[in-house]
């Protein structure tokens, strides 16, 4: 496949004055703007070699064959079908983008919802589905670079909608959600990063638990243990078993268990697995793992133990959005699912 020094971008246009001026601005952003003047050679462009592209600028009143007349309501309409069809077939979200000029609000309603997925904000920001050549095309320029860049972030996020949409519903912190990403993008796009630093993701791990955590707190399915979050015991308590110290004494007596047995073992791997000493606080030059990984990665030399937690913390956010409708009562939950014994140790 051939290789380019910039963002490739298809882009649908078919006056000959823009095509000329706008490009040179472009680059100074690091995006080549290859021009079509209608959607048919645009979507051909696209058939042949949709790896090239990372982003689409569609002109609303442009043309869909090349001997029609401009109609930004059908140019839009077969375009963003096309669009959404193309990505479904090559497995890859393609962000795409309407530049119009001037104030061209009649067009909104054309301009379907799938741009959420990559371009919310701007909307949220500016009341606008699309971007204005007169105003907005420096703006534009630079969301399409930084969205090429995440581009593998979009798309993982798309393949595990549910997963980020259950998390959102559960109200689980953006930073549990972008650990997870991390974890999920090489699973699918391996070239993103090798191995040795994939390995090094652990911490990521115990960042989603502590998050999932933290929220069960605020739900009242486990005491408050103050500002470190403490893994073993809220592990324990979850699976229905007390929380001890060290001399074995019970601090935290559970009355009934929050997670399902499948569950409960495979949080308890994940918990023995990761450093103890790693907090979603700190920094990120702690160490990653407990003492039983770097012996394992010597003789199995992988990244299968890392991805499979990642694929199991799926199904436990999944499963957490189905068990909190059912368990929704922050005051009931206190009192059914534990007991603190020893107040004065729960948060040392």
């Amino acid at each position: 496949m051939k290789t380019y020094d910039l963002v490739q971008v298809l882009w649908v246009e078919d006056d000959p004055m823009v095509t000329e001026s706008y490009p040179l601005k472009a680059e100074s952003e690091g995006l080549e703007l290859v021009p079509y003047s209608c959607w048919d050679d645009a979507k051909k462009a696209l058939e042949e070699d949709f790896d090239r592209w990372s982003a689409i600028i569609l002109d609303a009143k442009c043309k869909q064959h090349k001997d029609s007349a401009d109609n930004a309501i059908k140019f839009l309409g077969e375009a963003l079908k096309d669009i959404s069809k193309l990505s479904e077939k090559k497995g890859r979200i393609l962000p795409w983008y309407v530049l119009t000029g001037g104030d061209e609000s009649f067009i909104s309603d054309s301009i379907n919802d799938d741009r959420d997925a990559w371009d919310a904000d701007w909307t949220k920001a500016s009341h606008k589905k699309y971007y204005s050549k007169n105003t907005d095309t420096g703006i534009l320029y630079k969301r399409i670079r930084a969205n090429a860049r995440k581009s593998d972030r979009l798309n993982v996020q798309d393949m595990y909608r549910n997963v980020f949409q259950a998390m959102e519903r559960c109200g689980i912190s953006d930073d549990a959600c972008n650990a997870l990403e991390d974890l999920l993008i090489p699973i699918h796009f391996p070239d993103s990063i090798d191995n040795k630093d994939y390995n090094d993701k652990f911490k990521k791990v115990r960042i989603v638990l502590e998050y999932l955590f933290r929220n069960m707190t605020k739900k009242g399915l486990l005491p408050d243990f103050g500002a470190r979050c403490n893994l073993q015991w809220s592990s324990c308590l979850l699976a229905g078993k007390p929380a001890r110290n060290r001399n074995r004494d019970v601090i935290v007596k559970s009355n009934n268990a929050v997670f399902p047995t499948l569950i409960s073992g495979i949080v308890k791997g994940m918990v023995n697995n990761v450093s103890t000493d790693v907090h979603s606080y700190e920094d990120d030059k702690e160490t990653f793992y407990g003492e039983n990984i770097p012996e394992y990665l010597k003789i199995v030399r992988t990244t299968n133990l890392l991805k499979s937690y990642a694929l199991q913390l799926c199904d436990i956010m999944l499963w957490y959005d189905w068990y909190l409708k059912r368990h929704n009562d922050e005051e009931i939950n206190a009192l059914n699912y534990w007991e603190v014994l020893k107040k004065e140790e729960l948060k040392k």
